[in-house]
């Protein structure tokens, strides 16, 4: 009787201990996981390569957005994540760890943010930290990205510093606002979506800032347009704005997005936090409870119909699973002001907040490369170097350069525009099909479950395999990798 009574009189403690502790253990296990994967030599996701190619570009004063060539062709994002690692490259040469660094510093001044913005609305810290939770346990559910030399996760802490400063009622923050959601978009052009989404809260919750808030944001998206158009000879509008927009779609995703990618990680969330729309109503857009419905349905949009493009995994996912871990706290403080701090609601609250935590739990030890996965690109790697004559090695960027091997444009980029309608890939189709009919390359190495059109007329599959993990997908743990020859 005497442990029952000590049980109910604590029962609230333990739970936020229990929060508390898996919060902290969360963060200690993500920094170990960040921490052994930045040194890592090689490519943690196979476009990875591609970001320090753009840099030693810019390094090399040669143009990001060209016409599409055997030597390069671009990534269709826009331009400021390797502007930042142009800076740094000041102080040392591009390589992963810098720009992993750069991702890595993304994702915990996001955490801080979160922190902040949950803590403006509640002032409860324990709900703020779960935000903080949410966040990093979302690691494996978009994708393992978080640290990764790509630009999602820059982009996705200006999108939260742009919404944090619009809570704080002063005109210069409107500007600084407008500016970080600039730099969202010019970061990764995707994000506009989110922009103008908070543009619809400001009308039904800061009216008088809109125009500030608008005008200096198209301002910005205009002037960078124009510029960078100018400089690439009008590359920069056909890789950022028209090339992606011919991609198709994948419809089958309509529903697997909720079924695969959503629900079973964020169901408790999501319940919670669109019930609590739906009790508010209409009140929702008179107070400033519209900035976090348009910020949740502005990332869902965002997310929903960037998974549905071709070309879009599970990174598109992240600017919504942070507004789902800043939303689902905030909701749980709105309900439990509803029903006056009910201590068994309370209780209720803080028991799914833990389910939602186990949700989301994932092996750390996955993600994490052991020396085994070294050797394996090695293998590939050492291959192609003491091959006679050039070996293309249609899944790598960058990491050749250490072995005196040239870097061409990835499978994906070529493939991208072979599958494409743009009359611009014509120069390049010809161009790859008078190297393939010269025999320009000695192998060519391309993922077995991968198709190239053009390449079966000159070159054949050889019996030589190579395998090597893969970090960010847990349905495919390995590809198979085939050695192409000349016919």
């Amino acid at each position: 009787m005497p442990r029952l009574l000590f049980f109910k009189m604590n029962s609230k403690k333990i739970l936020k201990i229990s929060i508390l502790t898996i919060v902290f253990l969360s963060l200690v296990i993500t920094c170990i996981v960040f921490f052994l994967r930045i040194q890592y030599p090689y490519q943690l996701e196979w476009m990875e390569g591609g970001e320090i190619e753009h840099i030693i570009r810019l390094v090399e004063g040669k143009k990001i957005y060209c016409e599409p060539s055997l030597d390069f062709i671009p990534y269709i994002y826009t331009p400021f994540y390797y502007y930042i690692g142009f800076l740094l490259s000041l102080i040392n040469e591009p390589n992963f760890f810098i720009l992993r660094l750069v991702s890595v510093s993304s994702f915990f001044i996001s955490l801080f943010f979160i922190y902040k913005i949950i803590t403006h609305y509640t002032n409860d810290k324990i709900l703020s930290f779960v935000g903080v939770g949410i966040f990093t346990l979302s690691y494996s559910t978009t994708g393992f990205w978080f640290d990764i030399a790509r630009v999602d996760t820059t982009a996705n802490l200006f999108m939260i510093i742009s919404f944090y400063l619009l809570l704080c009622d002063k005109k210069e923050n409107i500007y600084l606002s407008s500016f970080f959601s600039f730099l969202s978009f010019y970061t990764k052009q995707s994000f506009v979506v989110v922009s103008i989404s908070l543009v619809f809260a400001l009308f039904f919750f800061k009216r008088q800032y809109i125009v500030r808030y608008s005008v200096f944001f198209l301002a910005l998206v205009l002037i960078t347009t124009i510029v960078e158009t100018i400089i690439s000879d009008g590359w920069y509008i056909f890789w950022n704005f028209y090339f992606p927009a011919s991609h198709h779609w994948i419809f089958s995703r309509a529903i697997t997005f909720w079924t695969i990618d959503v629900l079973p990680f964020y169901s408790i969330s999501l319940a919670v936090i669109i019930a609590y729309f739906f009790i508010k109503g209409r009140k929702i857009f008179k107070d400033n409870d519209v900035l976090i419905f348009f910020l949740f349905f502005g990332t869902l949009i965002n997310a929903y119909f960037s998974r549905l493009h071709y070309g879009g995994y599970l990174n598109v996912i992240i600017p919504f699973a942070s507004a789902i871990s800043i939303c689902f706290p905030i909701v749980l403080y709105k309900l439990l002001t509803i029903t006056k701090q009910d201590e068994l609601i309370e209780k209720i609250f803080y028991s799914l907040i833990l389910f939602q935590f186990m949700l989301l739990f994932y092996d750390p030890i996955f993600p994490i490369p052991r020396e085994k996965d070294k050797k394996d690109v090695e293998q590939i790697l050492t291959y192609a170097q003491k091959s006679s004559g050039e070996v293309y090695l249609m899944g790598y960027n960058f990491v050749q350069r250490g072995f005196g091997l040239k870097s061409r444009p990835h499978y994906v980029l070529l493939n991208d525009l072979f599958i494409s309608k743009v009359p611009q890939k014509n120069a390049l189709i010809q161009e790859f099909i008078a190297n393939l009919k010269q025999k320009k390359f000695s192998a060519i190495i391309l993922d077995e479950d991968l198709s190239l059109d053009f390449l079966d007329n000159y070159y054949y599959k050889s019996n030589i395999v190579f395998y090597h993990r893969v970090f960010n997908s847990k349905q495919s743990p390995f590809r198979k990798e085939i050695v192409w020859l000349p016919k």
